[in-house]
């Protein structure tokens, strides 16, 4: 990819013709020429700088006009020309993928974080990017950004992660730590808003406008879009429904699982569940074998794992209330008993709320954080309608 390759998008026209191409694909000059209400020279013009910069290509011949001209060259958008690095840091794991324009996951490494806090992280980070990108034959030039999402709130616009109990940070700048180690652009978003991006982009919410993405894992968080954008509220800690009152009898006694958690994610969260059933079979027990417990009709995992679910499911009928999203899409480690949790979901939404709401599995498993990266970078900032040098950061 050439040095400052990406300079033409400052022209307003080029702009809208690789977006036209990049929507509509395969589709002609011709055909973008009316739908632009643009000359024909000045798209064969726009065509031809996109094809030499590399974002576009010429892929064979489309269908001839009924006059019997000369077939027109089909153009196709080249998602090649470049790459973007997400990253999804979690309090238990943390995930890093490459991918090109459209998605499509080049690698993928992941390592434990707990192993790596503090300093240590940054540079284990700095670490698995180098390795991916030498792995991958790709040169740090052609890196457009880098996406990533936190466990925690995080201030987009600063790039600070307010608080972020599991890597114990508290106004830590994130955005800047990580962009002094990878001499890279970096946008940073919350965990939960990030997947809910990647949703929007490429998964099961592509074709809502009004949605809800919520993670369960070890604790609870969730991320809501109204008319297309992401609601981050006055303080960017909207969606922290992991706060959530479910129960007034059991509030009044309940102690966080974790401290800084709420209320919700210490009844509904994978690391709530393991500790309760834990406690009552006098031994260790985790949330994914407590689940197999219920499956096989231990009487103790089916009321701790019961208690847990009805919980979320409340939770959710409040949010569908409240939001009248068109899909509830869940994602995060305890979502792997998916079989277990919808029916309960469902029975409670079909009693409490006013109409009913498809309530999904995340499509992408643990890449979800990786593809939502990499959105954060392509959509919330514009990554492809940018120059590297003078767009993202650098």
């Amino acid at each position: 990819m050439q040095n400052g390759s990406l300079g033409f998008l400052r022209n307003e026209n080029k702009r809208k013709v690789l977006q036209r191409i990049i929507n509509e694909e395969p589709t002609t000059r011709v055909q973008i020429s009316k739908d632009l209400f643009m000359s024909k020279p000045t798209v064969s013009s726009l065509v031809g700088e996109l094809i030499e910069e590399g974002w576009i290509l010429e892929t064979g011949s489309g269908e001839a006009s009924s006059s019997g001209g000369r077939k027109p060259v089909n153009l196709r958008f080249n998602a090649k020309n470049a790459y973007c690095i997400g990253i999804d840091i979690g309090g238990t794991g943390v995930v890093l993928g490459i991918t090109d324009l459209q998605g499509e996951l080049v690698n993928l490494k992941e390592f434990e974080t707990q192993k790596h806090l503090g300093e240590k992280l940054l540079l284990e980070i700095k670490s698995q990017v180098n390795v991916m990108l030498s792995e991958s034959d790709i040169d740090s030039e052609d890196i457009l950004g880098v996406g990533i999402g936190v466990p925690g709130i995080t201030n987009l616009e600063t790039g600070i992660v307010v608080e972020a109990p599991a890597l114990k940070w508290s106004n830590y700048p994130a955005k800047k730590k990580i962009e002094e180690i990878l001499s890279m652009p970096v946008f940073i978003d919350n965990d939960v808003n990030v997947s809910l991006l990647g949703e929007k982009w490429l998964g099961k919410g592509r074709h809502a406008s009004n949605m809800i993405y919520i993670s369960i894992g070890t604790g609870i968080g969730s991320g809501i879009m109204l008319q297309g954008n992401i609601y981050r509220g006055s303080n960017y800690s909207a969606g922290e429904i992991g706060y959530m009152v479910t129960d007034r009898q059991f509030a009044n006694s309940y102690k966080p699982s974790v401290k800084g958690y709420g209320f919700l994610e210490s009844v509904s969260g994978g690391n709530s569940i393991g500790e309760h059933l834990s406690t009552r079979l006098k031994r260790e027990v985790t949330s994914s074998e407590a689940f197999e417990l219920y499956r096989k009709g231990n009487v103790d995992a089916i009321e701790v794992v019961t208690v847990a679910i009805e919980n979320l499911s409340i939770g959710i009928a409040n949010y569908v209330s409240l939001f009248d999203p068109e899909i509830v899409i869940l994602g995060g480690g305890v979502t792997q008993s998916f079989d277990v949790i919808q029916p309960m979901i469902n029975d409670i939404l079909n009693r409490y709320t006013p109409r009913s709401c498809e309530v999904v599995q995340s499509a992408f498993g643990k890449k979800a954080g990786v593809i939502g990266a990499v959105a954060l970078v392509l959509n919330e900032h514009g990554g492809l309608f940018t120059t590297k040098r003078e767009g993202l950061g650098q």
